[in-house]
């Protein structure tokens, strides 16, 4: 088992850009009580002004934390935040990071994710890959996902794909960790036809059969596999909750699927589409879910250009 301080004081120091003195809120649960607690003490270790804040786990990722958590969340210099739920796609985030906040989210995190696989990525490499990516989903009007027989496409036009390459360093700024993903929030009403998800699931973990979701006008209409009746659930909340909301392609090589969402969409060469809540990066969907699902050899089109192909990014 990995020295989970000493991980974390690289994480604080090298992603996130700790310097002495700045404040540092960790916000986690009953579950991650380890991997937080490691986090605090690491950041009295690098001299920060540190406090904890532990909750039960949240119901589901998307939801908002209580009002104390997100008013603290708002005072730090730094939040980082091991969660069973993420934290990712909620106000509370958002308005942290518009006081200047530096925001990582770890939702689903687990201690042999915080000691090995995508978190010990070289991330210089992981920062060019998805810059490059980020940028071709900018410049991009149209993605076409194909996944065996099945063709997903939706238009991107006039929305802006979004880095998250693991350095979280200036003020404002917000990410997962680990991280490696390249992504965007499409326009809403546009996603027409099909994918198969082989990789993984939130709310299934990994799979063992592919789940086909149908999309029409932008919105889940069936979904076929043994998995189904999971993902159903997962996205039983909101209208919304069924509504595509962002697709993103993974840039970590270190990353494997280990049947945690927050490691498994940022596998080099895969890519990921989620249901609901994209108001925190650029779309118009306010939901308190967020569902992603992974494909693991998807051919991605941007403007009819091959981007990603068999497990490559081939940018």
């Amino acid at each position: 088992m990995a020295d989970l301080r000493a991980v974390a004081r690289r994480v604080l120091s090298e992603n996130m850009g700790a310097v002495a003195d700045e404040s540092l809120v960790v916000v986690t649960d009953t579950d991650k009580r380890e991997i937080g607690r490691a986090l605090f003490e690491a950041g009295a270790d690098l001299d920060l002004e540190v406090g904890i804040i532990e909750t039960p786990p949240m119901e589901r990722s998307g939801m908002e934390p209580p009002a104390f958590v997100a008013a603290a969340m708002r005072e730090a210099d730094i939040v980082v935040a091991p969660t069973s739920a993420s934290l990712t796609h909620t106000r509370a985030r958002e308005a942290a990071t518009e006081t200047g906040a530096r925001v990582a989210t770890m939702p689903g995190i687990t201690e042999r994710m915080f000691g090995e696989g995508a978190i010990t990525a070289d991330y210089d490499e992981v920062e060019r890959l998805t810059a490059a990516l980020a940028d071709r989903l900018t410049a991009a009007d149209e993605a076409r996902i194909e996944t065996g027989k099945e063709v997903l496409k939706m238009s991107l036009t006039d929305r802006k794909g979004i880095p998250s390459d693991g350095l979280i360093r200036k003020p404002g700024e917000s990410g997962n960790l680990p991280s490696g993903e390249g992504y965007i929030a499409p326009v809403e009403d546009t996603a027409e036809g099909a994918i198969a998800f082989d990789g993984g699931l939130v709310g299934v973990g990994a799979l063992d059969e592919p789940v086909i979701v149908r999309i029409e006008s932008g919105s889940v209409t069936s979904v076929e596999g043994p998995s189904a009746e999971q993902f159903l659930e997962a996205t039983a909340g909101d209208d919304c909750a069924r509504q595509v909301g962002e697709l993103g392609l993974g840039t970590n090589p270190a990353a494997e699927i280990i049947g945690t969402v927050l490691e498994d969409e940022k596998v080099y060469g895969t890519c990921h589409v989620a249901f609901g809540d994209n108001h925190g990066f650029g779309g118009t969907i306010e939901c308190d879910s967020h569902v992603d699902g992974i494909a693991l050899e998807p051919d991605v089109y941007l403007d009819d250009e091959l981007v990603v192909t068999g497990g490559e990014v081939v940018v």
